[in-house]
């Protein structure tokens, strides 16, 4: 009797084992620009700076944050709860869910495989800081939440290859860059006499 029952406490240690929910977030890129994940394990704050123009629309800014989900489960519950009304942003994990106003919603998003990617899309109409919560939930493991804080600094922003730089470049920090040459710094965002400027 004691044999069968090591056997059935093994199994399901095993089983549990095999149980967990993974949140990863891409972090960065390499220099090969494949993706630099970022495991997440409880709930998490992030402060997210970096936006871009849309694609479609010009005259539109996006920032947003992108990862994966690995779970056993067929699919995942993701609970937003938005700091504001009426914001502008969309969650995609299978199906795209746009925010129409709310500031509570509810999907229900497929895991076509173990690991699913899935993404954010914010779209800034005024300069400050806006909070978004993302609470995954695959109704076995405990559920993480990535609360992220979209701080949008200005819309004034150029896309240019070589400015006047007087000299000095500073990041988006404040900080002097090493470089007074634009093509010599990394992609990102400089401040060059006053105006902020994206290098990509």
């Amino acid at each position: 009797m004691k044999k069968i029952f090591t056997t059935i406490l093994l199994m399901s240690m095993l089983l549990t084992a095999q149980a967990g929910m993974t949140l990863s977030l891409v972090t960065s890129y390499d220099e090969n620009e494949d993706e630099v994940l970022t495991d997440i394990t409880k709930d998490t704050t992030i402060v997210v700076s970096d936006y871009h123009v849309d694609d479609f629309d010009e005259s539109l800014m996006v920032m947003g944050v992108s990862g994966y989900i690995t779970t056993e489960s067929s699919s995942v519950k993701v609970n937003i709860v938005r700091s504001a009304a009426g914001l502008s942003d969309q969650f995609c994990m299978g199906v795209c869910a746009n925010g129409n106003g709310e500031t509570k919603q509810e999907i229900n998003a497929p895991m076509f495989s173990a690991s699913s990617s899935w993404y954010t899309h914010f779209y800034p109409t005024a300069a400050g800081t806006t909070t978004i919560a993302y609470t995954f939930n695959d109704g076995v493991n405990p559920a993480i939440t990535l609360t992220v804080k979209y701080c949008y600094l200005t819309n004034a922003v150029e896309n240019v290859a070589t400015p006047n730089t007087n000299g000095v470049i500073y990041n988006i920090l404040g900080y002097k860059m090493p470089s007074n040459e634009l093509s010599e710094l990394p992609a990102g965002i400089y401040i060059i006499n006053g105006k902020k400027y994206i290098k990509q």
